[in-house]
């Protein structure tokens, strides 16, 4: 009878441990964005740009190493949560944990060279150009296991479908496992994403250091639940040489971001980047990864570009709530309050200058139109009628005195768009194109190439800023 109870309590006190996972797993989950982090990181990146505007990397170079610390620390925040999220996938199902654990690191191998004659940024377009010939086939083969996973009705399923031995039942589990349900909407088991596009600033900046381009071609597979990412690897491992492979999951503390990393020969020796994520460690990544980039970086201008593209709460009083709780220093002081004020002075400032700019446009169009109107009234000057001639010479003097005046020579300027057609970044730099204008060389970049160069601001935003700050950047883009 006694044993009777032992059991029960045993299997009470793992029931009881399993909720208690899940309730922190949630709680885990509910703390990926932390506003009144996202405020602050803003504030001291606005200021360093300012700083990098004005006097350059010296002057900035105190905020950002301010910047750098604090965003160490939220990326150290965030790797503790996924800590705490990893233990769901570990102890919620340990059967099916353990054949992810067994995924083991493979050595790397390098990418298929370029033609060694050719000159460096040659190599660079030439890696980039054989990209495209691979990628058809590599999206092709990645959406068939995809499509295989979500359409199969069990486990056996699969290992039928690709072979794969299971002689020993180490896959004969359900498929759809309920605490590991991935999308309960479709009821799909992995999602397969393709990309980025590797650009070629990168991609040079990369050879340039003497590294290979082994992830020109790549996906990233989402699952939820461990014992089908294994499944997954077991497939890929049958059908294609795997390289370079890193379980990053099976680290005792989280100091980068954690995937099943690696390189698999698609055909010829073709390298292309396979990366597994878990559902909730991918959420978290995509906030931890702004943070730890800037963590990582060696200078002011690799992490210039805008972080945060808003900084929205769709619950603003609950965010008011948890800035007030998170953001009080070992003092007492609170600081979070006062960093929502001045975002919201710049929100403010941003919205009154687009309606004085408007407001500029409008009456600019108005007074266009009057100058035109009354040059049309001057009859043409009849030949050797010298009054008439100084008549309208003067009328014209006046018109053109006027439009500086007020500003419509350079607002007319500035209306007429760039001509069609794009050119990379070597070509604008390299001299002089017929039809492109040197004052305005950026706007000639392909939108991705733009970002790039840039530091992830779009063409837009780029455009949004004060005059000094793009001539700044344009001189270290070397497009001025």
């Amino acid at each position: 009878m006694k044993a009777c109870d032992d059991t029960e309590s045993a299997i009470q006190a793992a029931v009881d441990e399993k909720k208690a996972t899940l309730k922190k797993n949630k709680s885990a989950m509910a703390g990926i964005v932390d506003y009144t982090a996202r405020e602050k990181a803003t504030v001291l990146q606005t200021k360093m740009f300012g700083e990098l505007g004005a006097a350059g990397v010296t002057s900035a170079q105190a905020t950002f190493d301010q910047l750098k610390v604090f965003c160490g620390d939220q990326a150290k925040r965030l790797g503790e949560l996924i800590a705490v999220v990893m233990r769901k996938y570990k102890t919620t199902d340990s059967k099916r944990y353990k054949p992810f654990e067994e995924v083991k690191d493979i050595d790397v191998k390098e990418q298929t060279p370029p033609p060694s004659a050719l000159p460096l940024p040659e190599q660079v377009k030439y890696q980039l150009a054989k990209a495209t010939w691979y990628e058809e086939l590599f999206q092709a083969a990645m959406n068939e296991i995809a499509t295989v996973f979500n359409a199969s009705k069990s486990c056996e399923d699969i290992c039928k479908h690709y072979g794969i031995d299971n002689a020993d039942g180490k896959w004969s589990k359900e498929l759809r496992a309920e605490v590991f349900r991935l999308d309960s909407k479709d009821d799909e088991v992995v999602k397969a994403k393709f990309g980025p596009p590797k650009g070629f600033p990168r991609a040079l900046e990369k050879m340039t250091q003497g590294k290979t381009l082994r992830d020109l071609n790549r996906v990233t597979f989402e699952f939820e639940d461990p014992l089908l990412m294994a499944l997954c690897f077991e497939i890929l491992n049958k059908k294609y040489n795997i390289y370079g492979l890193k379980n990053k999951y099976l680290q005792e503390t989280f100091k980068e971001p954690p995937n099943l990393h690696m390189n698999l020969d698609i055909k010829d020796g073709w390298l292309c980047e396979v990366q597994m994520l878990f559902r909730d460690v991918l959420l978290i990544k995509k906030e931890l990864h702004k943070f730890y980039d800037v963590n990582r970086a060696d200078g002011p201008f690799v992490v210039a570009g805008k972080l945060f593209k808003s900084l929205a709460d769709p619950d603003a009083k609950q965010r008011n709530e948890d800035s007030k709780c998170r953001s009080t220093d070992d003092k007492g002081k609170n600081n979070g309050d006062e960093l929502l004020k001045i975002i919201k002075e710049k929100d403010a400032e941003l919205k009154d200058r687009d309606e004085r700019l408007q407001s500029v446009i409008n009456e600019n169009e108005r007074l266009k139109k009057m100058l035109e109107s009354s040059k049309g009234e001057l009859p043409p000057p009849s030949p050797g009628d010298a009054k008439t001639r100084q008549t309208t010479e003067e009328k014209d003097i006046e018109i053109e005195r006027l439009k500086k005046v007020l500003g419509l020579a350079k607002l007319e300027k500035a209306e007429q768009p760039p001509p069609s057609g794009t050119y990379t970044i070597d070509q604008l730099r390299s001299g002089i194109i017929e039809g492109v204008d040197s004052k305005r060389k950026e706007s000639y970049l392909s939108d991705e190439e733009f970002r790039e160069v840039f530091f992830g601001m779009g063409k837009e935003e780029f455009e949004g800023l004060a005059t000094w700050k793009k001539v700044e950047l344009k001189k270290n883009a070397r497009l001025f």
